[in-house]
Protein backbone atom coordinates (compact mmCIF):
# COMPACT_ATOMS: atom_id res chain seq x y z
CA UNK A 1 0.00 0.00 0.00
CA UNK A 2 0.98 3.43 -0.62
CA UNK A 3 0.68 6.71 1.14
CA UNK A 4 -1.23 7.96 -1.91
CA UNK A 5 -3.83 5.32 -1.27
CA UNK A 6 -5.39 7.09 2.35
CA UNK A 7 -5.71 10.23 0.97
CA UNK A 8 -8.77 12.27 0.69
CA UNK A 9 -7.85 14.30 -2.32
CA UNK A 10 -9.13 13.55 -5.48
CA UNK A 11 -6.26 13.30 -7.84
CA UNK A 12 -4.54 11.36 -5.39
CA UNK A 13 -6.85 8.59 -5.02
CA UNK A 14 -8.39 5.64 -6.71
CA UNK A 15 -12.29 6.25 -7.45
CA UNK A 16 -12.52 2.73 -5.39
CA UNK A 17 -10.40 3.79 -2.16
CA UNK A 18 -12.88 5.46 0.47
CA UNK A 19 -11.77 9.58 1.80
CA UNK A 20 -9.92 8.46 4.55
CA UNK A 21 -6.95 11.46 5.74
CA UNK A 22 -6.23 14.88 4.22
CA UNK A 23 -2.93 15.93 2.99
CA UNK A 24 -1.47 18.79 4.78
CA UNK A 25 2.05 19.10 4.17
CA UNK A 26 4.10 17.18 1.64
CA UNK A 27 7.93 18.26 1.79
CA UNK A 28 9.47 15.59 -0.94
CA UNK A 29 6.27 16.37 -3.70
CA UNK A 30 4.51 14.07 -5.35
CA UNK A 31 7.24 11.36 -4.78
CA UNK A 32 6.55 10.68 -1.30
CA UNK A 33 2.66 9.44 -2.10
CA UNK A 34 4.94 6.59 -3.29
CA UNK A 35 5.95 5.60 -0.13
CA UNK A 36 5.11 2.15 1.01
CA UNK A 37 3.10 1.82 4.12
CA UNK A 38 3.92 -0.99 6.50
CA UNK A 39 1.80 -1.01 9.44
CA UNK A 40 -0.18 2.05 11.59
CA UNK A 41 0.73 2.95 15.39
CA UNK A 42 -1.53 5.19 17.51
CA UNK A 43 0.96 7.26 19.86
CA UNK A 44 -0.09 10.03 22.23
CA UNK A 45 3.25 9.78 23.92
CA UNK A 46 5.77 12.65 23.48
CA UNK A 47 8.70 10.20 22.82
CA UNK A 48 7.53 7.88 20.82
CA UNK A 49 10.35 6.36 19.29
CA UNK A 50 10.42 2.95 20.72
CA UNK A 51 7.07 2.16 19.74
CA UNK A 52 8.09 2.93 15.97
CA UNK A 53 9.18 0.83 13.13
CA UNK A 54 10.48 1.51 9.86
CA UNK A 55 7.10 1.84 7.33
CA UNK A 56 5.10 3.40 9.94
CA UNK A 57 2.09 5.44 10.08
CA UNK A 58 2.22 7.10 12.76
CA UNK A 59 -1.39 8.17 14.64
CA UNK A 60 -1.83 11.03 16.88
CA UNK A 61 -4.23 12.34 19.24
CA UNK A 62 -1.66 15.21 19.93
CA UNK A 63 -2.58 14.60 23.82
CA UNK A 64 1.48 15.34 24.40
CA UNK A 65 0.93 18.72 22.40
CA UNK A 66 0.32 21.60 24.76
CA UNK A 67 -1.28 24.98 24.14
CA UNK A 68 -1.57 28.56 26.35
CA UNK A 69 -5.34 29.90 26.44
CA UNK A 70 -4.07 32.42 23.96
CA UNK A 71 -2.91 29.56 21.70
CA UNK A 72 0.48 30.39 21.88
CA UNK A 73 2.78 27.56 22.07
CA UNK A 74 4.76 26.86 25.86
CA UNK A 75 7.88 28.47 25.49
CA UNK A 76 9.80 25.90 27.88
CA UNK A 77 10.37 23.29 25.10
CA UNK A 78 9.09 22.64 21.90
CA UNK A 79 7.40 19.55 21.83
CA UNK A 80 6.17 19.24 17.83
CA UNK A 81 10.16 19.57 17.37
CA UNK A 82 11.04 16.78 19.60
CA UNK A 83 8.52 14.65 18.51
CA UNK A 84 8.98 14.41 14.75
CA UNK A 85 12.66 14.27 15.04
CA UNK A 86 11.92 10.89 16.77
CA UNK A 87 9.49 9.79 14.12
CA UNK A 88 11.58 10.49 11.43
CA UNK A 89 14.73 8.57 13.27
CA UNK A 90 12.66 5.81 13.62
CA UNK A 91 11.53 5.59 9.77
CA UNK A 92 8.11 6.76 10.00
CA UNK A 93 6.65 7.33 6.69
CA UNK A 94 4.17 9.71 8.09
CA UNK A 95 2.19 11.56 10.86
CA UNK A 96 -1.54 11.48 10.68
CA UNK A 97 -2.71 14.06 12.88
CA UNK A 98 -6.09 14.00 14.20
CA UNK A 99 -7.97 17.00 14.53
CA UNK A 100 -10.65 16.07 17.47
CA UNK A 101 -8.72 18.18 20.32
CA UNK A 102 -7.97 21.64 18.72
CA UNK A 103 -10.22 21.54 15.83
CA UNK A 104 -7.67 21.88 13.88
CA UNK A 105 -3.86 20.60 13.00
CA UNK A 106 -1.35 23.18 15.08
CA UNK A 107 0.42 25.44 13.36
CA UNK A 108 4.10 24.46 14.62
CA UNK A 109 3.25 21.09 13.81
CA UNK A 110 2.70 21.71 10.46
CA UNK A 111 5.99 23.85 10.49
CA UNK A 112 7.98 20.66 12.17
CA UNK A 113 7.03 18.44 9.84
CA UNK A 114 7.95 21.10 6.78
CA UNK A 115 11.36 21.09 8.71
CA UNK A 116 11.76 17.55 8.88
CA UNK A 117 10.51 16.27 5.24
CA UNK A 118 7.77 14.49 7.14
CA UNK A 119 4.46 13.98 4.87
CA UNK A 120 1.84 15.39 7.14
CA UNK A 121 -1.87 14.31 7.27
CA UNK A 122 -4.63 15.51 9.00
CA UNK A 123 -7.51 13.12 10.93
CA UNK A 124 -10.63 14.75 10.50
CA UNK A 125 -13.42 14.22 13.61
CA UNK A 126 -15.39 11.87 11.79
CA UNK A 127 -12.39 9.43 10.88
CA UNK A 128 -11.72 6.70 13.57
CA UNK A 129 -8.19 5.98 13.86
CA UNK A 130 -9.15 2.32 14.21
CA UNK A 131 -10.83 2.62 10.41
CA UNK A 132 -7.17 3.65 9.31
CA UNK A 133 -6.07 1.67 10.86
CA UNK A 134 -8.34 -1.65 9.60
CA UNK A 135 -7.85 0.03 6.05
CA UNK A 136 -4.29 -0.29 6.36
CA UNK A 137 -4.55 -3.65 7.27
CA UNK A 138 -6.66 -5.08 5.01
CA UNK A 139 -4.94 -3.79 2.30
CA UNK A 140 -1.49 -5.37 3.26
CA UNK A 141 -3.32 -8.82 3.34
CA UNK A 142 -4.57 -8.29 0.18
CA UNK A 143 -1.12 -7.03 -1.41
CA UNK A 144 0.09 -10.59 -0.13
CA UNK A 145 -2.75 -12.64 -1.19
CA UNK A 146 -1.82 -11.27 -4.72
CA UNK A 147 2.06 -11.40 -4.78
CA UNK A 148 1.73 -15.49 -3.53
CA UNK A 149 -1.18 -15.55 -6.24
CA UNK A 150 1.34 -13.61 -9.06
CA UNK A 151 3.91 -16.47 -7.34
CA UNK A 152 1.89 -18.95 -8.29
CA UNK A 153 0.53 -18.04 -11.62
CA UNK A 154 4.24 -17.17 -12.43
CA UNK A 155 5.86 -20.26 -11.45
CA UNK A 156 2.97 -22.37 -13.54
CA UNK A 157 3.84 -19.99 -16.67
CA UNK A 158 7.60 -21.21 -16.08
CA UNK A 159 7.49 -24.59 -15.24
CA UNK A 160 6.53 -25.03 -19.13
CA UNK A 161 9.88 -23.99 -19.97
CA UNK A 162 12.81 -26.33 -19.93
CA UNK A 163 15.99 -24.25 -20.49
CA UNK A 164 17.86 -24.76 -17.49
CA UNK A 165 17.43 -21.97 -14.83
CA UNK A 166 15.16 -19.66 -16.79
CA UNK A 167 12.55 -20.25 -14.38
CA UNK A 168 14.42 -19.96 -11.24
CA UNK A 169 15.44 -16.88 -12.76
CA UNK A 170 12.28 -15.58 -13.28
CA UNK A 171 11.28 -16.56 -9.65
CA UNK A 172 14.13 -14.72 -8.00
CA UNK A 173 13.12 -11.40 -10.58
CA UNK A 174 9.46 -11.42 -8.48
CA UNK A 175 11.61 -11.77 -5.07
CA UNK A 176 13.73 -8.76 -6.00
CA UNK A 177 10.71 -6.81 -6.69
CA UNK A 178 8.52 -7.83 -4.09
CA UNK A 179 10.88 -7.89 -1.17
CA UNK A 180 13.58 -5.34 -2.07
CA UNK A 181 16.37 -7.81 -1.97
CA UNK A 182 19.23 -8.84 -3.45
CA UNK A 183 19.47 -12.96 -3.66
CA UNK A 184 21.12 -15.62 -5.47
CA UNK A 185 20.77 -19.32 -6.38
CA UNK A 186 23.93 -21.40 -6.30
CA UNK A 187 24.96 -24.79 -6.58
CA UNK A 188 26.88 -26.89 -4.40
CA UNK A 189 29.96 -26.28 -5.91
CA UNK A 190 29.44 -22.41 -5.99
CA UNK A 191 28.27 -22.02 -9.39
CA UNK A 192 25.65 -19.22 -9.97
CA UNK A 193 22.49 -20.40 -11.75
CA UNK A 194 20.56 -17.28 -11.39
CA UNK A 195 19.99 -14.21 -9.61
CA UNK A 196 20.83 -10.75 -9.27
CA UNK A 197 23.39 -8.97 -11.54
CA UNK A 198 26.25 -8.12 -11.31
CA UNK A 199 26.83 -11.98 -10.07
CA UNK A 200 29.13 -13.04 -7.34
CA UNK A 201 32.63 -13.28 -7.31
CA UNK A 202 33.56 -16.55 -8.20
CA UNK A 203 35.43 -17.36 -4.68
CA UNK A 204 32.42 -15.54 -2.58
CA UNK A 205 29.86 -18.31 -4.41
CA UNK A 206 32.17 -21.04 -3.27
CA UNK A 207 32.48 -19.84 -0.05
CA UNK A 208 28.61 -19.42 0.46
CA UNK A 209 28.64 -22.50 -0.48
CA UNK A 210 31.01 -24.39 1.64
CA UNK A 211 29.19 -22.33 4.57
CA UNK A 212 26.22 -24.08 4.15
CA UNK A 213 27.99 -27.45 3.32
CA UNK A 214 29.64 -27.13 6.66
CA UNK A 215 26.24 -25.73 8.50
CA UNK A 216 24.60 -29.21 6.80
CA UNK A 217 26.50 -31.23 7.40
CA UNK A 218 26.50 -30.22 11.50
CA UNK A 219 22.58 -30.38 11.24
CA UNK A 220 22.25 -26.61 11.77
CA UNK A 221 18.76 -25.28 11.20
CA UNK A 222 18.41 -23.47 8.38
CA UNK A 223 18.38 -20.48 7.41
CA UNK A 224 22.11 -19.92 7.91
CA UNK A 225 23.65 -16.98 8.43
CA UNK A 226 27.07 -15.69 7.80
CA UNK A 227 29.24 -12.66 6.16
CA UNK A 228 30.95 -12.56 3.42
CA UNK A 229 33.05 -9.85 1.58
CA UNK A 230 31.88 -7.46 4.59
CA UNK A 231 27.62 -8.28 3.42
CA UNK A 232 26.00 -10.33 5.74
CA UNK A 233 24.04 -13.47 3.84
CA UNK A 234 21.42 -16.03 4.92
CA UNK A 235 21.41 -19.13 3.23
CA UNK A 236 18.02 -21.30 2.31
CA UNK A 237 18.26 -24.63 1.06
CA UNK A 238 16.73 -25.93 -1.71
CA UNK A 239 16.31 -29.73 -0.88
CA UNK A 240 17.05 -31.92 -3.84
CA UNK A 241 14.99 -34.65 -2.19
CA UNK A 242 11.64 -31.74 -1.77
CA UNK A 243 9.62 -33.27 -4.40
CA UNK A 244 9.85 -36.83 -2.36
CA UNK A 245 9.08 -35.00 0.97
CA UNK A 246 12.56 -35.36 2.22
CA UNK A 247 13.74 -32.49 4.44
CA UNK A 248 16.62 -34.20 5.80
CA UNK A 249 20.37 -32.72 5.48
CA UNK A 250 21.80 -36.42 3.75
CA UNK A 251 21.90 -35.51 0.61
CA UNK A 252 22.89 -32.23 1.45
CA UNK A 253 26.03 -32.08 -1.06
CA UNK A 254 23.81 -32.26 -4.19
CA UNK A 255 21.00 -29.42 -2.86
CA UNK A 256 21.24 -26.12 -4.37
CA UNK A 257 20.79 -23.44 -2.15
CA UNK A 258 19.43 -19.19 -2.14
CA UNK A 259 21.68 -16.58 -1.12
CA UNK A 260 19.72 -13.88 0.10
CA UNK A 261 22.18 -10.48 0.63
CA UNK A 262 20.51 -9.63 4.16
CA UNK A 263 20.58 -11.29 8.20
CA UNK A 264 16.84 -13.16 8.83
CA UNK A 265 17.79 -12.40 11.75
CA UNK A 266 16.21 -8.88 11.22
CA UNK A 267 13.00 -10.64 9.82
CA UNK A 268 9.85 -12.03 11.22
CA UNK A 269 8.29 -15.20 10.42
CA UNK A 270 6.13 -14.52 7.65
CA UNK A 271 9.19 -13.23 5.76
CA UNK A 272 11.33 -16.69 6.31
CA UNK A 273 8.57 -18.49 5.23
CA UNK A 274 7.74 -16.86 1.94
CA UNK A 275 11.86 -17.23 1.38
CA UNK A 276 11.01 -20.39 2.20
CA UNK A 277 8.03 -21.51 -0.26
CA UNK A 278 10.44 -19.80 -2.73
CA UNK A 279 12.91 -22.47 -2.22
CA UNK A 280 10.72 -25.26 -2.86
CA UNK A 281 9.20 -23.64 -5.48
CA UNK A 282 12.61 -23.78 -7.15
CA UNK A 283 13.24 -27.56 -6.26
CA UNK A 284 10.09 -27.76 -8.27
CA UNK A 285 11.44 -25.97 -10.96
CA UNK A 286 14.88 -27.42 -10.95
CA UNK A 287 13.42 -30.89 -11.13
CA UNK A 288 11.00 -29.89 -13.92
CA UNK A 289 13.98 -28.98 -16.28
CA UNK A 290 15.51 -32.29 -16.74
CA UNK A 291 13.74 -33.94 -19.41
CA UNK A 292 16.65 -33.56 -21.57
CA UNK A 293 19.00 -34.63 -18.78
CA UNK A 294 17.13 -37.87 -18.12
CA UNK A 295 17.37 -38.65 -21.35
CA UNK A 296 21.20 -38.37 -21.37
CA UNK A 297 20.94 -40.46 -18.59
CA UNK A 298 19.45 -43.24 -20.13
CA UNK A 299 21.74 -42.96 -22.82
CA UNK A 300 24.91 -42.90 -20.87
CA UNK A 301 23.51 -45.95 -18.82
CA UNK A 302 23.02 -47.79 -22.15
CA UNK A 303 26.59 -46.46 -23.31
CA UNK A 304 28.01 -47.84 -20.17
CA UNK A 305 26.21 -50.98 -20.26
CA UNK A 306 28.41 -51.79 -23.74
CA UNK A 307 31.72 -50.70 -23.22
CA UNK A 308 31.88 -51.33 -19.19
CA UNK A 309 34.40 -54.45 -18.21
CA UNK A 310 31.07 -56.51 -17.90
CA UNK A 311 30.27 -56.03 -21.83
CA UNK A 312 30.82 -58.49 -24.66
CA UNK A 313 33.25 -59.00 -26.88
CA UNK A 314 34.39 -57.03 -29.70
CA UNK A 315 31.87 -58.12 -32.08
CA UNK A 316 30.99 -56.25 -34.97
CA UNK A 317 27.20 -56.02 -33.59
CA UNK A 318 28.55 -54.97 -29.97
CA UNK A 319 30.80 -51.90 -32.47
CA UNK A 320 27.63 -51.23 -34.03
CA UNK A 321 25.63 -50.79 -30.54
CA UNK A 322 28.22 -49.04 -29.33
CA UNK A 323 28.62 -46.36 -32.22
CA UNK A 324 24.41 -45.86 -31.73
CA UNK A 325 24.23 -44.91 -28.36
CA UNK A 326 27.06 -42.62 -28.52
CA UNK A 327 25.56 -41.08 -31.57
CA UNK A 328 22.41 -40.12 -29.39
CA UNK A 329 25.01 -38.34 -27.30
CA UNK A 330 26.84 -36.63 -29.99
CA UNK A 331 22.98 -35.69 -31.46
CA UNK A 332 22.14 -33.83 -28.11
CA UNK A 333 25.44 -31.66 -28.54
CA UNK A 334 24.18 -30.28 -32.05
CA UNK A 335 24.30 -26.68 -32.13
CA UNK A 336 26.75 -26.19 -28.80
CA UNK A 337 30.04 -27.25 -30.39
CA UNK A 338 31.26 -25.52 -34.07
CA UNK A 339 30.13 -27.07 -37.24
CA UNK A 340 33.33 -28.10 -38.34
CA UNK A 341 33.42 -30.34 -34.38
CA UNK A 342 30.25 -32.19 -35.22
CA UNK A 343 32.27 -34.77 -37.54
CA UNK A 344 31.08 -38.13 -36.00
CA UNK A 345 33.63 -40.67 -34.47
CA UNK A 346 36.96 -41.33 -35.54
CA UNK A 347 37.65 -38.35 -37.23
CA UNK A 348 40.61 -36.15 -37.67
CA UNK A 349 41.99 -34.62 -35.03
CA UNK A 350 40.03 -31.14 -34.91
CA UNK A 351 36.43 -32.94 -34.62
CA UNK A 352 34.41 -33.90 -31.87
CA UNK A 353 36.12 -35.88 -29.12
CA UNK A 354 35.13 -37.92 -26.32
CA UNK A 355 36.41 -37.72 -22.72
CA UNK A 356 35.32 -40.36 -19.97
CA UNK A 357 35.57 -39.14 -16.18
CA UNK A 358 34.45 -41.52 -13.34
CA UNK A 359 33.76 -40.09 -9.62
CA UNK A 360 33.65 -41.77 -6.71
CA UNK A 361 32.69 -41.27 -2.91
CA UNK A 362 34.14 -42.97 0.15
CA UNK A 363 32.01 -42.84 3.08
CA UNK A 364 33.16 -44.21 6.37
CA UNK A 365 29.76 -45.26 8.47
CA UNK A 366 27.48 -42.49 7.40
CA UNK A 367 23.95 -43.61 7.31
CA UNK A 368 22.31 -43.82 3.94
CA UNK A 369 24.73 -42.03 1.81
CA UNK A 370 25.55 -42.03 -0.67
CA UNK A 371 23.06 -43.21 -3.39
CA UNK A 372 23.40 -43.49 -6.56
CA UNK A 373 21.71 -40.91 -7.82
CA UNK A 374 23.66 -38.50 -5.24
CA UNK A 375 27.15 -39.62 -6.80
CA UNK A 376 25.48 -39.29 -9.71
CA UNK A 377 24.25 -35.48 -9.27
CA UNK A 378 26.92 -34.59 -7.67
CA UNK A 379 29.38 -35.35 -10.49
CA UNK A 380 26.72 -33.27 -12.83
CA UNK A 381 27.28 -30.24 -10.65
CA UNK A 382 30.87 -30.47 -11.05
CA UNK A 383 31.13 -30.68 -14.40
CA UNK A 384 28.44 -28.28 -14.79
CA UNK A 385 30.82 -25.47 -13.53
CA UNK A 386 32.01 -22.97 -16.04
CA UNK A 387 35.75 -23.97 -15.40
CA UNK A 388 35.55 -27.26 -16.06
CA UNK A 389 33.89 -27.50 -19.97
CA UNK A 390 32.34 -23.99 -20.23
CA UNK A 391 29.16 -22.39 -20.24
CA UNK A 392 27.36 -24.97 -22.35
CA UNK A 393 28.32 -27.81 -20.63
CA UNK A 394 25.18 -29.18 -20.16
CA UNK A 395 24.05 -30.92 -23.96
CA UNK A 396 27.65 -32.14 -24.07
CA UNK A 397 27.51 -34.58 -21.35
CA UNK A 398 25.78 -37.41 -19.68
CA UNK A 399 25.99 -39.04 -16.44
CA UNK A 400 24.91 -42.01 -14.86
CA UNK A 401 25.33 -44.25 -11.59
CA UNK A 402 27.91 -47.11 -11.94
CA UNK A 403 28.85 -50.33 -9.86
CA UNK A 404 28.00 -50.13 -6.20
CA UNK A 405 26.62 -46.76 -6.53
CA UNK A 406 29.19 -45.31 -4.71
CA UNK A 407 30.56 -44.32 -8.28
CA UNK A 408 29.49 -42.34 -11.43
CA UNK A 409 30.67 -42.39 -14.85
CA UNK A 410 30.49 -39.41 -17.79
CA UNK A 411 30.92 -39.35 -20.81
CA UNK A 412 31.91 -35.88 -22.41
CA UNK A 413 31.68 -34.57 -25.83
CA UNK A 414 34.96 -32.20 -26.33
CA UNK A 415 35.90 -30.16 -29.61
CA UNK A 416 39.67 -29.48 -30.14
CA UNK A 417 40.10 -27.02 -27.66
CA UNK A 418 38.51 -26.79 -24.36
CA UNK A 419 39.41 -30.52 -22.62
CA UNK A 420 38.58 -31.42 -19.46
CA UNK A 421 41.72 -31.67 -17.22
CA UNK A 422 42.42 -32.93 -14.02
CA UNK A 423 42.97 -29.63 -12.62
CA UNK A 424 39.56 -27.79 -13.88
CA UNK A 425 38.03 -30.48 -12.19
CA UNK A 426 39.58 -30.17 -8.51
CA UNK A 427 39.72 -26.10 -8.57
CA UNK A 428 35.78 -26.74 -8.98
CA UNK A 429 34.83 -29.79 -6.28
CA UNK A 430 37.98 -28.86 -3.93
CA UNK A 431 36.55 -25.35 -3.10
CA UNK A 432 33.12 -26.14 -1.36
CA UNK A 433 32.43 -29.53 -1.19
CA UNK A 434 35.47 -30.42 1.36
CA UNK A 435 33.39 -28.73 3.74
CA UNK A 436 30.06 -31.00 3.24
CA UNK A 437 32.55 -34.57 3.50
CA UNK A 438 32.22 -36.20 6.92
CA UNK A 439 35.25 -37.01 8.53
CA UNK A 440 36.71 -39.94 6.73
CA UNK A 441 35.09 -39.41 3.46
CA UNK A 442 36.78 -39.33 0.38
CA UNK A 443 36.14 -37.91 -3.57
CA UNK A 444 37.72 -39.36 -6.24
CA UNK A 445 37.78 -38.29 -9.79
CA UNK A 446 39.80 -39.72 -13.28
CA UNK A 447 39.49 -38.25 -15.97
CA UNK A 448 40.47 -39.69 -19.21
CA UNK A 449 42.90 -38.88 -22.67
CA UNK A 450 40.48 -37.45 -25.33
CA UNK A 451 39.56 -40.45 -27.87
CA UNK A 452 38.52 -40.02 -31.33
CA UNK A 453 35.43 -41.93 -31.43
CA UNK A 454 32.90 -44.52 -29.79
CA UNK A 455 34.87 -47.70 -30.45
CA UNK A 456 37.87 -45.94 -28.09
CA UNK A 457 35.25 -45.27 -25.44
CA UNK A 458 36.04 -48.60 -23.64
CA UNK A 459 39.90 -47.70 -22.97
CA UNK A 460 38.70 -44.36 -21.79
CA UNK A 461 36.73 -45.47 -19.52
CA UNK A 462 39.40 -47.59 -18.61
CA UNK A 463 41.68 -45.11 -18.02
CA UNK A 464 39.34 -42.87 -15.94
CA UNK A 465 39.01 -45.17 -13.31
CA UNK A 466 42.45 -46.21 -13.19
CA UNK A 467 43.28 -42.46 -12.37
CA UNK A 468 40.87 -42.40 -10.17
CA UNK A 469 42.57 -45.13 -8.38
CA UNK A 470 45.35 -43.18 -7.54
CA UNK A 471 44.04 -40.19 -7.02
CA UNK A 472 46.42 -38.74 -4.04
CA UNK A 473 44.54 -41.06 -0.72
CA UNK A 474 45.78 -38.03 1.44
CA UNK A 475 43.17 -35.56 -0.03
CA UNK A 476 39.78 -35.10 0.85
CA UNK A 477 38.74 -34.45 -2.72
CA UNK A 478 41.42 -35.19 -5.35
CA UNK A 479 41.30 -35.63 -9.30
CA UNK A 480 43.47 -37.53 -11.21
CA UNK A 481 44.37 -37.99 -15.70
CA UNK A 482 46.73 -40.19 -17.10
CA UNK A 483 49.96 -37.92 -16.94
CA UNK A 484 49.82 -38.52 -13.60
CA UNK A 485 49.53 -42.56 -14.19
CA UNK A 486 53.13 -41.91 -15.84
CA UNK A 487 54.36 -39.92 -13.47
CA UNK A 488 55.73 -42.25 -11.02
CA UNK A 489 55.92 -45.68 -10.46
CA UNK A 490 54.21 -45.75 -6.90
CA UNK A 491 50.93 -43.84 -8.96
CA UNK A 492 50.87 -47.73 -10.10
CA UNK A 493 50.47 -49.39 -6.29
CA UNK A 494 46.63 -48.45 -6.16
CA UNK A 495 46.11 -50.24 -9.25
CA UNK A 496 47.59 -53.93 -7.57
CA UNK A 497 45.11 -55.67 -5.64
CA UNK A 498 44.39 -54.89 -2.49
CA UNK A 499 44.93 -58.11 -0.84
CA UNK A 500 48.09 -58.35 -3.17
CA UNK A 501 49.57 -55.24 -1.38
CA UNK A 502 48.86 -55.99 2.12
CA UNK A 503 50.59 -59.08 1.51
CA UNK A 504 53.60 -58.08 -0.03
CA UNK A 505 54.33 -55.01 3.00
CA UNK A 506 53.35 -58.19 5.53
CA UNK A 507 55.84 -60.34 4.17
CA UNK A 508 58.38 -57.19 3.56
CA UNK A 509 58.09 -55.50 6.88
CA UNK A 510 56.80 -58.19 9.30
CA UNK A 511 60.23 -58.86 10.89
CA UNK A 512 60.65 -54.89 11.64
CA UNK A 513 57.70 -54.71 13.00
CA UNK A 514 57.79 -57.64 15.42
CA UNK A 515 61.64 -56.43 16.21
CA UNK A 516 59.76 -53.32 17.15
CA UNK A 517 56.98 -54.31 19.14
CA UNK A 518 59.35 -56.57 21.20
CA UNK A 519 62.11 -54.50 21.89
CA UNK A 520 60.48 -50.94 21.88
CA UNK A 521 63.00 -49.50 19.13
CA UNK A 522 62.28 -47.58 16.50
CA UNK A 523 63.43 -49.67 13.30
CA UNK A 524 60.50 -49.28 10.89
CA UNK A 525 60.28 -44.81 11.40
CA UNK A 526 63.93 -45.24 10.66
CA UNK A 527 64.00 -46.88 7.60
CA UNK A 528 60.98 -44.90 6.32
CA UNK A 529 63.35 -41.44 7.30
CA UNK A 530 66.07 -42.84 5.60
CA UNK A 531 64.41 -43.29 2.21
CA UNK A 532 62.95 -39.87 2.45
CA UNK A 533 66.36 -38.31 2.83
CA UNK A 534 67.53 -40.70 -0.19
CA UNK A 535 70.02 -42.53 1.73
CA UNK A 536 71.74 -39.30 3.09
CA UNK A 537 73.38 -40.81 6.71
CA UNK A 538 73.82 -36.70 7.46
CA UNK A 539 70.79 -35.75 6.63
CA UNK A 540 68.42 -38.74 7.95
CA UNK A 541 70.59 -38.32 11.34
CA UNK A 542 70.10 -35.14 11.47
CA UNK A 543 66.04 -35.31 10.65
CA UNK A 544 66.19 -38.36 13.86
CA UNK A 545 68.19 -36.76 15.87
CA UNK A 546 70.94 -39.09 16.24
CA UNK A 547 74.58 -39.71 15.69
CA UNK A 548 75.61 -41.05 12.35
CA UNK A 549 77.08 -44.34 14.18
CA UNK A 550 73.83 -44.90 15.68
CA UNK A 551 71.56 -44.87 12.38
CA UNK A 552 74.53 -47.05 10.87
CA UNK A 553 73.66 -49.54 13.89
CA UNK A 554 69.96 -49.19 12.69
CA UNK A 555 70.11 -49.53 9.12
CA UNK A 556 72.09 -52.63 9.72
CA UNK A 557 69.80 -54.17 12.00
CA UNK A 558 66.87 -53.50 9.28
CA UNK A 559 69.71 -55.45 6.55
CA UNK A 560 69.91 -58.35 8.80
CA UNK A 561 66.10 -58.96 9.74
CA UNK A 562 65.07 -58.49 6.01
CA UNK A 563 68.13 -59.97 4.14
CA UNK A 564 67.83 -56.48 2.06
CA UNK A 565 70.91 -54.27 1.03
CA UNK A 566 69.92 -50.49 1.54
CA UNK A 567 72.95 -50.30 -0.93
CA UNK A 568 70.89 -52.04 -3.94
CA UNK A 569 68.01 -49.83 -6.06
CA UNK A 570 65.85 -52.42 -6.16
CA UNK A 571 65.36 -53.30 -2.44
CA UNK A 572 64.99 -49.61 -1.87
CA UNK A 573 61.61 -50.12 -4.43
CA UNK A 574 60.73 -52.64 -2.37
CA UNK A 575 61.00 -50.76 0.64
CA UNK A 576 59.39 -47.94 -0.71
CA UNK A 577 56.81 -49.74 -2.07
CA UNK A 578 55.91 -52.03 1.41
CA UNK A 579 55.54 -48.52 3.06
CA UNK A 580 53.54 -46.89 1.21
CA UNK A 581 51.51 -50.00 0.86
CA UNK A 582 51.08 -51.16 4.78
Amino acid sequence: MRLRDLLSSEEAQAPADPCLLRLLRLPGGERDLDRPVLGTVTIDLPDPGRFVSPGDLVLSGLAWHRQDRQGRQDTAADPSDAFVRVLVEAGAVALGAGEARFGHVPDDLVEACARYGLPLLAVGVEVPFTSVTEYVARGRTEERIGGLAALVDRHRRFSTDRQAGAGADALLELLLAELDLRAHILSPTGRQIAGARPPLPEKTASALAGRFLAAERAGERAPHRTVARGTAFSLFPVRSGALEGDSAPGAALTDWLIAVEADSADWNDERVDLLDRLARLVAVERAGRDTDRTMRRRAAERLLALVGPAAAGESEQALLEEEEAAARLTAGAAGVVGADDRGGSGGPEGRLRWQAVSARLDPKGVHGFPVAASVRDLLEEVLLHPRCLGPDAGPRMAVTAAGDGAEAVAFVLVGAEGLLTPDAVVRVAGGSLPRGLRAGERLAFGVSDPVGGAAQLRHALAQARNARQVAAPSQAVAACGPDDLAAHVMALLPLIPAEVRREFSRRLLAPLTDYDRRYRSDLVPTLRSFLEHDGSWARCGEALHLHVNSLRYRISRIEALTGRNLSRLEDKMDFAAALRMG
